[in-house]
């Protein structure tokens, strides 16, 4: 099922005219709005007009965390604070400022990457926030119950206890730290019990946290499909990216976010299939939007078609 089918199943042309429309349109106003932004265009030498197509987004400057922390708390906001509903802090000396309308993409973003993965309103979801990011377990909870999931909250960390409440409230989906949900399925096997006997049918887990070989110790326990789910704490705590049920990579949502990916060396753009460090311009942001920031995640790009029938790019994180 797809949640979006108007923005998920772009065609390439209809994509390139939105990315290229809205590129122009944020730095118009950033380059008014925002002294930061408009001196390092100037120093770019590129003005607003120079940007014609999304291709041209190479012209524009880099930047990276170092450049929020320098900039803490207000200096890359394109609003007054008037207008700012949440600031997201994901360091002392970093944070995120979000209006209302920010926060409505966040969650339609989010709640496409769960309806990609099954989430429906018969679901009922546990999150078990042992070393998850707050702002990620916050952001689940909200965007499930607007989906009209049935979501469990005020676990005790206790894994026997969190065992009890999977079978008494009927959990069908979990997400969880995978070290969390190996620690559940050994729990359970000192019990004399399996990851069978759950009532779960799909396991969720940061894509950030999930290597290649937690998710083939995780496939070792259980027998559901693991679903990762892609975020940036500078940028937006989940949702930027997610796996379909077909598991080729995580859709990243285009109309909202211009992926590419960077030799960490030399800068220099690099093709699909390339790893590189992945950089994210937020074309729909309007509180603080971020130009070309660079992520410090390594990744690949994958723009083949999907055969879900999502036409947009994928993402493949590495954990090096």
């Amino acid at each position: 099922m797809i949640f979006n089918t108007q923005r998920e199943t772009l065609s390439p042309a209809e994509k390139e005219a939105l990315q290229s429309e809205q590129l122009h349109a944020l730095l118009t106003r950033i380059d008014q709005k925002n002294r930061f932004y408009h001196d390092a265009l100037q120093a770019s030498h590129v003005t607003p007009n120079n940007i014609q197509t999304i291709a041209d987004i190479r012209k524009l400057p880099l930047i990276n965390a170092n450049d929020l922390m320098l900039n803490f708390p207000y200096g890359l906001l394109t609003i007054p604070v008037s207008g700012i509903v949440r600031f997201q802090q994901s360091a002392p000396a970093k944070a995120t400022g979000l209006t209302q309308r920010d926060l409505a993409n966040q969650t339609e973003m989010l709640a496409r990457c769960l309806i990609a993965g099954n989430v429906t309103l018969a679901s009922v979801v546990m999150i078990l926030p042992a070393g998850l990011d707050p702002a990620n377990v916050l952001s689940l909870q909200q965007t499930a119950e607007t989906l009209g999931a049935t979501v469990i909250t005020g676990f005790t960390i206790n894994a026997k206890d969190q065992l009890k409440t999977m079978l008494e409230f009927g959990v069908t989906t979990l997400f969880a730290a995978p070290s969390t949900l190996i620690e559940l399925a050994q729990v359970l096997h000192h019990l004399g019990f399996s990851t069978h006997d759950l009532p779960v049918i799909q396991l969720w887990c940061e894509a950030r946290q999930l290597t290649p070989e937690q998710r083939t110790n995780l496939a070792a326990h259980y027998t559901v499909p693991v679903y990762a789910l892609y975020g940036h704490s500078d940028i937006m705590p989940l949702g930027i990216a997610g796996e379909c049920h077909l598991k080729q990579g995580l859709h990243i949502h285009e109309d909202h976010f211009y992926a590419e990916i960077i030799d960490r060396d030399t800068q220099e753009v690099l093709m699909d299939g390339q790893p590189g460090e992945l950089v994210l311009t937020t074309l729909s942001r309007e509180g603080m939007p971020l130009i070309r920031y660079r992520t410090g995640d390594m990744a690949v790009l994958d723009h083949t078609p999907c055969p879900c029938g999502r036409t947009s790019a994928r993402l493949h994180c590495l954990h090096l």
